[in-house]
């Protein structure tokens, strides 16, 4: 009877073994892909900030050389809000406070300053804000030449950030803690109001009802479509518009999503790894980038820009409504060049402002809309759109020229004729960008 205890006993022990190893095992597991999620949420804020980032400095430049003063307004509330969107895409990066508390505090106080300038009578930049613009237009160079290192690096596989328990431990660790660490902040001196957040409306894009993680689940899996193998949920993301992010398997590749709780859409899509080998060209991805479109529901898109880098096109597209390019309702894709698979998505913009406008219709002609563009701009385009600016949404006729070799976007207000905003595009070896 004892020897038929003591097997028992030993069993017992075997199986507990068994179930801890188990346990141990898949507990192992949901730590790696949490912190697969993380990791792919931290890239999101890295480029988030990068992509601001050259707005602000672009902007910085911009308002140096503006003589109008409603121009200069304009300008100026960019910097405010693009400012403040790399303060807290910074914020949220698990790196030392120590070696990143200058570049947090360069966005705040320029977001500040800004909107300080933006309380005057007169927004035209006096001669002494002209040289305190010219001092932060040089920081915010050197802290976008290491935001362009980090991501770079990341994109080729040589740099991730440490874990939440490793957050923040040793500013030697991370090369861009090194750069942001190393660049002379100048301080701001100046008179006006902190703000500490920028308004926003509600999106308008989600649609109604919330959905539950197991939906999210399956709304991911078919979103990518045929090519997952497995999805699952990671974790919850918060934010001004809160999100379920999924993690999907692939045969090659893995992709992380979010998947907005209100609506159940895809807010963002990031491939695990990139570089992939390039087997077709460009107007084969804008093919299947309007494939993907259309079998997802999104209605007419046109494209605006892109970019080709890491064996992937990053093309960006605009809604079109009645034939009115509609500017605020961006959607970004990454489309592989190998396969022609979507494995990025940034439909933020989209989201936040997408529905169904009303009063589309111009009370200027194109021809008196013409007339209000400079005589040294040799006109080869021209388009209805509808462009964000400083909170509202204005129809233009978009202007497409040449001057002095270079292209330029004029847009002159539909209903008024006076010139809203001007953008430059600027030709690099990956694709064009305007600033």
């Amino acid at each position: 009877m004892q020897k038929k205890y003591r097997i028992l006993l030993v069993s017992l022990l075997a199986l507990c073994t068994v179930l801890a190893a188990a346990w141990a095992a898949e507990a192992e597991r949901e730590s790696r892909r949490y912190a697969e999620a993380m990791e792919a949420a931290w890239r999101g804020s890295l480029l988030s900030a990068l992509t601001r980032m050259e707005q602000v400095r672009a902007n910085i430049d911009k308002a140096l050389v503006s003589s109008d003063e409603g121009q200069s307004a304009q300008l100026i509330s960019r910097i405010s809000n693009d400012a403040a969107a790399v303060q807290g895409e910074l914020s949220a990066l698990p790196l030392a406070q120590s070696a990143m508390g200058g570049a947090v505090k360069l966005c705040n106080q320029l977001s500040d300053y800004a909107d300080s300038l933006l309380l005057r009578a007169d927004s035209a930049l006096l001669p002494e804000d002209a040289r305190l613009m010219e001092e932060l237009s040089r920081a915010c160079d050197d802290l976008l030449t290491a935001l362009q290192s980090a991501w770079g690096q990341m994109r080729a596989g040589r740099l991730s950030f440490p874990g939440p328990e490793g957050a923040g431990a040793d500013a030697a660790e991370q090369p861009i803690e090194r750069a942001a660490g190393s660049i002379d902040y100048p301080t701001l001196i100046y008179d006006g109001p902190f703000s500490d957040a920028v308004s926003e409306d509600a999106p308008r894009g989600l649609g109604e009802g919330e959905i539950t993680r197991e939906e999210a689940v399956d709304r991911a899996a078919a979103f990518v479509g045929a090519a997952a193998e497995k999805a699952a949920f990671s974790q919850e993301s918060g934010g001004s518009i809160p999100a379920y992010v999924i993690r999907v398997e692939q045969a090659d590749t893995v992709l992380h999503l979010a998947v907005t709780r209100q609506g159940g859409q895809v807010l963002w899509m990031f491939p695990e790894h990139a570089d992939f080998p390039v087997r077709y060209g460009l107007e084969d991805c804008k093919a299947a980038a309007q494939r993907f479109f259309a079998d997802r529901g999104y209605g007419e898109m046109q494209l605006t820009f892109w970019q080709l880098y890491g064996g992937m096109a990053t093309l960006s597209y605009a809604a079109v409504q009645d034939g009115v390019l509609l500017y605020p309702d961006l959607v970004k894709v990454q489309v592989r060049m190998d396969t022609l698979a979507i494995v990025g998505l940034e439909a933020r913009h989209y989201l936040s402002s997408h529905t169904r406008r009303d009063g589309l219709k111009p009370s200027l002609s194109r021809e008196r809309a013409r007339a209000a563009v400079s005589e040294r701009l040799t006109v080869t385009a021209d388009q209805l759109c509808l462009i964000p600016l400083n909170g509202k949404e204005i129809l233009c006729w978009e202007f497409t020229g040449e001057y002095a070799g270079q292209t330029y976007y004029v847009y002159i207000d539909a209903q008024t004729g006076r010139q809203r905003d001007i953008q430059r595009l600027v030709a690099a070896p990956e694709g064009p960008k305007a600033e």
